[in-house]
């Protein structure tokens, strides 16, 4: 099996990558067949930042100071570094980690992979004019994402992408409410790309 699933495979894969325990031990031939499908990689995994609370918006942010920024509260660096275990313990083939170069991104990609374990690209930065996003700064955005989320991972891993849920939303038009939530995409190898799933923090620990 190749790591470029068809779409409606990889959907019914996911659903019982994700089910409860009980639904796991029901058919366990189908699990493992699932796990080992998705573990070959070739997806994208984008994140939305860990928890930061009720913490008041970015006052503006200076990128060399994170006092001037959201942060990743206690709870959120927690919640990351439990999906960081799962990740471990699920063998999710990871290749290469990019992050937004907000504090409260790299603070998620570090907490989850470790120093080193990442590259901060401006591209997955938000828009510099945020909140009052320029028609310019979307259409600048939206195409710097679309290529990231297009391009193929190396043969094998998943790359994963650490931003924010208003750079998803500007080009899909779905916004990942609930921070520390991923979006799994699969690219086509066309330039373009599908978006499979979303995974809520605490369902990486409900996989086997």
């Amino acid at each position: 099996m190749t790591a470029r699933l068809d779409r409606r495979r990889l959907m019914v894969g996911l659903s019982v990558f994700l089910a409860s325990g009980s639904a796991l031990a029901a058919d366990e031939a189908a699990t493992l067949g699932a796990l080992r499908e998705l573990r070959q990689g070739g997806f994208v995994i984008y994140f939305r930042h860990g928890e930061t609370g009720s913490a008041g918006a970015d006052r503006a942010p200076d990128m060399r100071d994170c006092s001037t920024q959201r942060n990743l509260n206690d709870a959120g660096r927690a919640q990351v570094r439990r999906m960081g275990e799962d990740f471990r313990r699920l063998a999710i083939p990871v290749g290469k980690v990019l992050s937004s170069e907000y504090c409260r991104c790299w603070q998620h990609a570090e907490a989850m992979f470790g120093k080193g374990g990442y590259v901060i690209v401006e591209a997955l930065s938000l828009p510099k004019s945020y909140p009052a996003v320029t028609a310019e700064d979307r259409k600048l955005k939206t195409e710097a994402l679309q290529a990231l989320l297009a391009a193929m991972p190396a043969p094998g891993t998943y790359t994963v992408l650490v931003s924010h849920g208003n750079n998803v939303l500007m080009l899909t038009g779905v916004h990942p409410n609930t921070q520390g939530e991923a979006v799994i995409f699969q690219p086509d190898g066309k330039g373009g790309f599908a978006r499979i799933a979303g995974v809520l923090p605490g369902d990486w620990s409900k996989a086997h």
